[in-house]
């Protein structure tokens, strides 16, 4: 056998690996699919460490290895690249794709990105601002309002991602212009909440999927990914946090103090719409193809329907739990059946129990002072994360391993 280092078939573990991550794989999925391809080519004792800023893979037997490190940089879920490279590995596994052919499809993955106009980008940061408000407790007037405010957070959002340099600030100026908007519309006369409305436009911008994948990696002994992933959603939090109450004194300075409306949620049939409309807009902001909108909204409703049915049967500790063991059963027969990645339902059904929202919310209330119920709201936020990642896991052990695994 020819040395590894000079095959296309080392080449093609490292271009996908480098891909896998860009594509925002977590790091159980991304070393699968990668030892899954190092069989497929017949390179003999691959092993793949990945973290969210180094991949190390070592290829050949132990008295002539070859090691290979690439420098990474942390990324977002983008379902339609995930999808492409899952295709990709089926492929190849099915020897329907060699090693030329799987590099020139990893070529072509890099060249021609999914790409949206503008204009429908803005749309779906607003749906999702109207979507996301009955869920945490508004009424029309916060779903008028949080529309607004969400055109606000797209046009952020589409103006910094394509900057590298403006990605660290991206979530703080979106923290400052929907606070900001927010104050400033009920105080021009918008009778709705200011705190509510801010927090519904920027759940878009909630690491809750980081702050859950670091949970769930620190539970199985990821370490470097684990402890990575939740100090990113920590800090992105104080971001945004930062953000709003730059945004709240500056339009509280300029406008002067308004009221707020406390939130009320039961859930009803608008919640159902609502879960609706946040699928489809979330398939929009995580990049998915038109074709899966059915299965995001199918998510988004499951989530929301079992959540609402475990704090009905055990108790609201619990919720979180049963909704994410349901979204990872139905996940992983969607992805057993479709031979398809199951972040394309367990993503937007992760969204929708909106784990970051109660971070944001005590680092909220620790920097204006409401100390005790900040400190009991930041703990809660750990307890709902790690609730959804042993949800998940479960959900790996309750079905036959032929269901949780693509490759």
């Amino acid at each position: 056998m020819s040395q590894p280092d000079t095959t296309q078939d080392a080449e093609l573990l490292l271009r996908f690996a480098r891909a896998g991550h860009e594509a925002g794989y977590p790091t159980a999925d991304l070393e699968d699919r990668v030892l899954a391809l190092a069989h497929a080519v017949e390179i003999e004792d691959a092993q793949i460490s990945v973290t969210p800023t180094v991949i190390d893979v070592t290829v050949g037997q132990l008295r002539s290895q070859r090691s290979y490190t690439l420098r990474v940089r942390p990324s977002t879920v983008d379902l339609d690249r995930i999808a492409r490279l899952d295709d990709l590995v089926q492929d190849v596994l099915e020897a329907r794709l060699d090693a030329d052919g799987a590099l020139t499809s990893l070529e072509a993955l890099r060249d021609q990105p999914l790409l949206r106009p503008w204009p429908i980008l803005l749309a779906a940061y607003a749906l999702a601002g109207a979507a996301l408000t009955p869920v945490l407790g508004g009424g029309w007037r916060e779903a008028v309002t949080a529309a607004f405010v969400g055109l606000v957070v797209g046009a952020v959002a589409i103006a910094t991602q394509r900057i590298v340099r403006a990605e660290p600030i991206a979530a703080p100026i979106a923290a400052v212009s929907a606070s900001f908007s927010a104050t400033a519309l009920a105080a021009l006369g918008l009778d709705a909440s200011p705190d509510l409305v801010t927090l519904a436009a920027l759940v878009t911008f909630l690491p809750g999927m980081t702050l859950t994948i670091g949970m769930r990696e620190l539970a199985t002994e990821h370490l470097q990914s684990g402890v990575a992933n939740t100090a990113s959603a920590l800090v992105q939090l104080l971001g945004l946090v930062f953000g709003v109450e730059i945004g709240r004194s500056i339009a509280l300075n300029w406008f002067g103090p308004v009221g707020q409306i406390a939130p009320e949620s039961v859930f009803d049939a608008w919640h159902l719409l609502a879960a609706i409309a946040a699928g489809l807009a979330f398939t929009l902001t995580l990049r998915a193809r038109y074709s899966d909108a059915y299965v995001m909204c199918s998510a988004t409703v499951l989530a929301l329907v079992a959540h609402a049915a475990g704090a009905e049967l055990f108790g609201d500790r619990a919720a979180a739990f049963v909704a994410a063991l349901a979204i990872g059963v139905v996940g992983n027969l969607f992805g057993a059946r479709f031979h398809r990645s199951a972040l394309v339902f367990i993503v937007p059904g992760v969204l929708m129990l909106v784990p970051g929202s109660a971070g944001y919310n005590s680092v909220l209330q620790l920097v204006t002072d409401q100390s005790i119920t900040g400190l009991t709201a930041g703990f809660d936020t750990f307890v709902t994360a790690i609730s959804i990642a042993y949800g998940l896991m479960l959900s790996t052990v309750v079905l036959p391993r032929r269901f949780t695994q693509m490759v």
